[in-house]
């Protein structure tokens, strides 16, 4: 191994030989040598050894006219640099070495662990999101999945569960990788931009409703469909989120009122609402099926841990089963249903009070969203009253057409 004592002119010298490859040895800073393959390219290298082996480190390629060239200089103060801290570097870079091998779960489960469970309101739906990908990727290395793997993913969601659901995951998959990628040297996410399967804002607004026919063969359906069932039809008489009606506890009930809970960092929500008597009614038949504190409970059991029997936790959370038996119900009557989502329901309640002739400004109050502008500032009344007339209302629309009033028009004999 030649050793000579590099200067920029000296290294930009030196030819590559024909077959083979050349190692130059720097005499002013130890360990530091330059390679030139038979093709001409330069290379700092820093020896090191282990174990008795010698090894080398890369520190730069010697090019002066490509934009990432290392000077001579630069290329003696990267070496002296690892040569202080190899045993660091070394070890930082063995950590790296075991973080590449970890499974798409240990990497999403530490991810919800750190940045999701208990920070965000969509918690429980993030969870339930990412460990549906378990099946398919659980034991995959994490670096592994590339952008092919992600883009397959999203077309099997899109054509299984709709477009939206295929970009919720995406938005999910993007901050996970996003999140790896700013702890990580190597690692860069393969979530780029242009994968989303609904492009423009345009068209990631929903405009579907329910129709009479359609409420007509939802509320057959439901009939038969338990807890799934009643918490439908209480989604449509009350215009409330989903997640608000499956959590609502019997603690929220105060008398024929709702109180409905507010969480950290929610913008805003119905907060108190009188129910009308369908949805009274509603509650009153959980209460034959009561298992926890929550008005619409998990069906979900398991052993008590002191003592005998079963206990019960949680929120009713089987939508996936649950709405896929109330397709297959509702298609008997009406084989050629659009597809629609438990979401519908709430625009298809607001259009409902629109019908009945409730104002606007009640209507939204009544679904609970926030009010723009200088009302929503300075209006504090709480249009308990008015909200309660709301719902009352479009309860007495939904009878009407679940129970068509018999037409007053007689036909006369001739």
């Amino acid at each position: 191994m030649p050793k000579t004592l590099f200067t920029e002119l000296s290294a930009a010298k030196l030819k590559p030989t024909p077959g083979r490859q050349e190692v130059y040895r720097d005499t002013k800073q130890a360990g530091l040598i330059l390679r030139v393959n038979e093709k001409g390219t330069k290379s700092w290298r820093c020896l090191f050894y282990v174990n008795g082996k010698t090894r080398s480190e890369a520190l730069g390629r010697f090019e002066p006219d490509a934009p990432d060239h290392m000077t001579v200089k630069a290329a003696r103060d990267a070496a002296a640099h690892f040569r202080a801290n190899q045993k660091a570097i070394l070890s930082e870079r063995a950590k790296q070495a075991v973080a590449l091998k970890d499974s798409f779960k240990t990497v999403a489960e530490r991810y919800l662990k750190k940045h999701v469970d208990g920070k965000r309101r969509t918690a429980a739906q993030m969870r339930r999101l990412v460990e549906l990908l378990y099946p398919r990727w659980g034991d995959k290395p994490f670096e592994a999945i590339k952008r092919s793997d992600v883009s397959e993913l999203l077309d099997d969601i899109e054509e299984t569960r709709g477009p939206r659901a295929a970009d919720t995951t995406l938005a999910v998959l993007r901050s996970m990788m996003a999140n790896r990628a700013a702890n990580s040297d190597e690692y860069s996410s393969p979530v780029v931009k242009g994968m989303a399967r609904i492009k423009a804002p345009k068209e990631r607004a929903r405009k579907r409703i329910l129709n009479d026919d359609e409420i007509r063969a939802m509320f057959e359906a439901c009939a038969d469909l338990g807890t799934f069932g009643n918490l439908t039809k209480f989604l449509l008489f009350t215009g409330q989120r989903r997640a608000k009606c499956a959590t609502m506890r019997w603690a929220d009930l105060k008398g024929d009122a709702w109180v409905i809970a507010t969480e950290a960092r929610e913008k805003g929500n119905a907060e108190s609402l009188k129910l009308p008597k369908p949805a009274l009614a509603l509650i009153e038949a959980q209460r034959d099926v009561r298992l926890n504190d929550f008005v619409f409970p998990s069906s979900y059991t398991q052993p008590r841990r002191n003592g005998p029997g079963k206990e019960t936790y949680g929120s009713f959370s089987a939508f996936g089963g649950g709405k896929a038996e109330l397709d297959k119900a509702m298609a008997k009557s009406l084989p050629e249903i659009q597809p629609w989502v438990l979401h519908d329901l709430r625009r298809t309640a607001r259009s409902l009070m629109s019908r009945a002739g409730v104002a606007p400004h009640i209507a939204e109050r009544t679904l609970g969203h926030a009010i723009a502008g200088v009302e929503g500032v300075y209006d504090r009344h709480r249009y308990d009253t008015e909200k309660a007339q709301a719902l009352t209302a479009v309860a007495a629309l939904i009878g009407n057409i679940l129970e068509p009033e018999r037409s007053n028009v007689v036909v006369l004999a001739r």
